[in-house]
């Protein structure tokens, strides 16, 4: 006797994440979800249906003190499918330019130098994207 396959539908949906950096070289980091965990990753979201996920990224960096988000790019991208969702995830270079002044937002990203980065606990996807702009970011070392 054959088995049919039973079809799911799937929702699809664009998660955003950025890499971002100052021209002081330091790299926007946020704490990985949920927060107690002492895990650091790349500042995230998802897109709202019918937003655009450049305006998301630039919106991510700015949430987090940035006067400006620019030079965005797509850096990676990656297609998971599971439990009825499917997620792409778009990974962003930015470039950006902090303010000296705090925001008031929701945002828990902060700046890092590389001497504080090598002491942090990274996720897979943050040190994927460090590792393909390595050279780039830090070319002395």
């Amino acid at each position: 006797m054959s088995r049919l396959a039973t079809v799911v539908p799937l929702t699809t949906r664009i998660a955003v994440h950025v890499l971002g950096i100052d021209p002081e070289r330091r790299v926007l980091l946020d704490r990985a979800q949920p927060p107690h965990e002492p895990l650091w990753g790349l500042p995230s979201a998802l897109v709202a249906v019918g937003e655009d996920p450049v305006v998301r990224a630039r919106r991510l960096v700015s949430e987090a003190g940035a006067l400006t988000a620019t030079r965005v790019e797509v850096i990676d991208l990656e297609s998971v499918v599971g439990r009825g969702l499917h997620v792409v995830h778009m990974v962003f270079e930015c470039g950006a330019e902090p303010s000296l002044l705090r925001p008031g937002g929701a945002s828990s990203a902060l700046w890092w130098t590389l001497p504080e980065i090598v002491g942090l606990n990274l996720s897979a996807r943050t040190r994927k994207a460090l590792a393909s702009r390595w050279s780039m970011i830090w070319p002395d070392t």
